[in-house]
């Protein structure tokens, strides 16, 4: 496997993607019609993901904030010969990143699923009296996309431990959105759409008139 794990350090409440891979193989292969000479391609590597709560807009500033830290602290792309180092670093950095759910929604760094809990509990009409009561619960909804930062070093990973090419730099959406031919639709918009029905979802279940939440 490579030596760094992309992503943030382990948690309590995970976020948004942990991932690391299996190197690829360096294979034999005889190439149809050639010579008949020895060759070799790299391929077939392994990817593992661990997934966490998708972040807000705020949440993913901080993340973003943290991780470059702990990178500018250790002076040089991630690898091998630094990972013990930026492990610890990254560690520290990310000790400023709330590491419980109930924080992660006060502070809105993630979005979240309600649900009703108990129906009998309710006696208010707003959202946080409902959880306070119990009536309404919240689960962290999952974060489902890529973090570039993140692909980028799984992929640095096969091209050799020569490369250091730093996997920070910034995309292009509007050169993606050209190649595609299509608009690139904002993760963020729809997790805001999905938080916000589970919380209408609730207040329906409960009879109550959805008011600013």
């Amino acid at each position: 496997p490579k030596a760094v794990i992309e992503g943030p350090p382990p948690r309590q409440c995970p976020i948004l993607l942990r991932q690391t891979s299996f190197k690829a193989l360096q294979e034999a292969v005889t190439f149809a019609g050639g010579d008949g000479a020895p060759g070799h391609h790299t391929a077939r590597f392994g990817e593992i993901e661990q997934r966490g709560a998708a972040l807000t807009p705020a949440g993913k500033a901080l993340y973003d904030r943290l991780l470059s830290q702990a990178r500018q602290a250790l002076g040089a792309a991630p690898s091998a010969d630094n990972a013990e180092q930026y492990a610890h670093l990254l560690k520290t950095a990310f000790s400023a990143f709330p590491d419980d759910y109930a924080s992660l929604r006060t502070h809105k760094l993630a979005y979240f699923n309600y649900f009703v809990r108990d129906a009998a509990k309710a006696r208010g009409t707003d959202l946080e009296t409902l959880i306070e009561q119990g009536a309404v619960g919240f689960e962290p909804l999952v974060y489902e996309d890529f973090l570039p930062v993140s692909a980028a070093g799984i992929f640095q990973s096969n091209l050799g431990d020569s490369t250091k090419a730093d996997a920070m730099t910034q995309g292009n959406q509007q050169q993606l959105e050209a190649a595609l031919g299509a608009r690139v639709i904002d993760e963020t918009t729809l997790y805001a759409q999905a938080q916000a029905q589970s919380i209408a979802s609730c207040l329906r279940a409960l009879e109550i008139q959805a008011t600013s939440a």
